[in-house]
C-alpha cells in the first residue's frame, strides 16, 4: 500500500512539475513581426483583437494540430485604405477590425508553391479569395492585394505570414465605421476645430 501511495507522490510531482508552453496563432504571429517595422499597424490590430481571435483560430481542435496563412497588411496599406484626417475606424470598430483581421487569414499553412499553382483559396471568414499573377512581373495577388517576395515561417508548422500590400475592407465598411462612431460619440472631434 505505501509504494502505491508512494508512485502517486512521484507521479503527481513529475506532472504538475512538468512545463506547459500553450501558445497561440497571435502571440506566434506578434513574435514573428517583431523588427518588421512596416507591419507595426496589423500588429497594433492583432493585440487589440486578440481575445476574439485567439478563440476563432485555435491551434487545435479535437487533438488535432492547426496550421493558418496570415496575409499581412503593411502599415502603408492601411494608411492608404483609411481617411487620415479623422479616428480610425478599426480602433473605434472592435467588430470590424476583427472581421478584417479574420479576412487576411487562411485555414491552412500556404507555401509560396501553393501560391503560385492556386487560383481560390478558402480564407477563414469562410469566403473565396482570388488568387492570380500579376503580367509583368508574375507576382502573386490575392484579392488585388500583391503579395511581397519572401514569407515569415511561424515555429512548429503552425503557420506562415506573408505581407500584402492592400488590406481585405472597402470603403464602404470604413465609412461606416466612422459614421456610426460620430453618432454614438456626437460631442468627439478634434479639440482644434473649436
Amino acid at each position: 500500500m505505501s509504494t502505491l501511495f508512494v508512485l502517486l507522490a512521484v507521479f503527481f510531482t513529475v506532472a504538475s512539475s512538468q512545463a506547459t508552453t500553450e501558445t497561440d496563432i497571435v502571440t506566434e504571429i506578434l513574435q514573428a513581426l517583431k523588427g518588421h517595422d512596416e507591419l507595426w499597424r496589423v500588429a497594433d490590430y492583432l493585440n487589440s483583437s486578440r481575445t476574439t481571435l485567439v478563440k476563432e483560430l485555435p491551434l487545435e481542435t479535437s487533438g488535432r494540430k492547426l496550421s493558418y496563412t496570415f496575409f499581412a497588411p503593411t502599415s502603408m496599406a492601411f494608411l492608404s485604405q483609411m481617411p487620415q484626417d479623422t479616428v480610425d475606424p478599426l480602433n473605434v470598430d472592435d467588430n470590424l477590425r476583427t472581421k478584417v483581421l479574420i479576412r487576411h487569414f487562411a485555414r491552412q499553412r500556404v507555401s509560396a508553391s501553393d501560391l503560385d499553382k492556386l487560383d481560390k483559396l478558402v480564407m477563414a471568414d469562410s469566403k473565396e479569395a482570388v488568387l492570380t499573377r500579376t503580367t509583368d512581373t508574375q507576382a502573386n495577388v490575392i484579392n488585388e492585394a500583391e503579395i511581397q517576395p519572401g514569407a515569415i515561417q511561424l515555429p512548429d508548422n503552425i503557420g506562415t505570414i506573408y505581407t500584402v500590400n492592400r488590406v481585405f475592407m472597402t470603403g464602404e465598411e470604413v465609412s461606416q465605421a466612422i459614421s456610426a462612431h460620430f453618432e454614438r460619440n456626437p460631442n468627439t472631434g478634434f479639440p482644434f476645430f473649436g
